[in-house]
């Protein structure tokens, strides 16, 4: 599986009470990706989005904590000539939802919830 390094990271405003005037950011510095239900020669694919942070051993993603998730579907000529480079995906998603990807990493997580 790949992630991407984006920037600017999201940030998630978290208050502990609703009389709390302190707010409190939790940030994710990575996407990941996943297409639900794709169909091969698809033109559009509804894909699970996650923001997070990755933990890293050895350069690669062993474990990636989700602070953020929500779906981003895509079609037109993104999906068509998506071929086998999945970060032309990674790029289109997070070019849509307003940051961009600065680097790519891959890494095998188990147990990921998407």
């Amino acid at each position: 599986m790949i992630f991407g390094e984006i920037s600017p990271v999201i940030a998630l405003a978290q208050q502990t009470d609703l009389f709390d005037q302190t707010t409190n950011y939790v940030t994710g510095s990575y996407i990941a990706a996943v297409a639900n239900q794709y169909a091969l020669g698809a033109n559009q694919v509804n894909f699970r989005v996650m923001y997070g942070n990755c933990t890293f051993e050895s350069g690669s993603v062993t474990n990636f904590q989700t602070v953020y998730a929500t779906n981003v579907v895509l079609s037109g000529s993104t999906i068509t000539t998506w071929g086998e480079d999945d970060s032309v995906i990674l790029d289109a998603i997070a070019t849509e939802q307003g940051t961009s990807v600065v680097n790519v990493v891959s890494g095998s997580v188990s147990g990921m919830f998407f």
